[in-house]
């Protein structure tokens, strides 16, 4: 069974995460902007025809102002409700960012032991097997190379090579082996 993978830190690419998440408020205060003027538009104005026949216009515009502010205030209290929001939305892809970052560096060291592992829910998961796959294609390589490299050293070896020429193959062909 795969090991399960915590989440240690919500916040792993602050910059791409804060700007996701203002992304999410932008339009959550959009929508609510746009909401709010339709509602106040289509309700208000019709209510406030009807209603001025029954209370005086400065006890109107302050139930106007009043059902306002408490729009106001109800959009601020939900406010922290969509960071949170946010942040947990834009972890499943900054996380996957980062993990795969990280993987990217262990290859280019060379180590092919590892998979690429991401949590259930997180996006990118198509990468990380295209990873994967290069990955398990770079240590077959790794290991064809290294094969070819005994083998020749084995034929100049049988050959009777001078010595001091096998040792030059031998630096070079392993010194090419181990920086590719």
């Amino acid at each position: 069974m795969a090991q399960k993978i915590k989440r240690k830190k919500y916040f792993v690419l602050f910059g791409f995460q804060i700007r996701y998440i203002l992304y999410i408020l932008l339009f959550l205060y959009a929508g609510a902007a746009i909401a709010g003027y339709t509602v106040y538009y289509t309700t208000w104005v019709t209510l406030g025809e009807k209603l001025a026949n029954v209370y005086p216009r400065g006890r109107l515009i302050y139930i106007f102002q009043s059902a306002n502010m408490e729009l106001l205030i109800r959009l601020l209290l939900i406010t922290p409700l969509f960071i949170l929001i946010g942040t947990l939305l834009s972890h499943r892809i900054a996380g996957p960012i980062y993990r795969i970052g990280k993987y990217v560096d262990q290859l280019m060291n060379g180590d092919y032991s590892h998979m690429l592992t991401l949590r259930k829910k997180d996006e990118l998961k198509i990468i990380a097997t295209k990873l994967s796959e290069l990955s398990t294609k770079l240590c077959e390589d790794k290991n064809t190379r290294l094969l070819t490299v005994e083998s020749v050293l084995g034929t100049l070896k049988k050959n009777n090579v001078d010595a001091r020429v096998l040792q030059e193959v031998e630096t070079k062909l392993k010194g090419m082996n181990q920086s590719a």
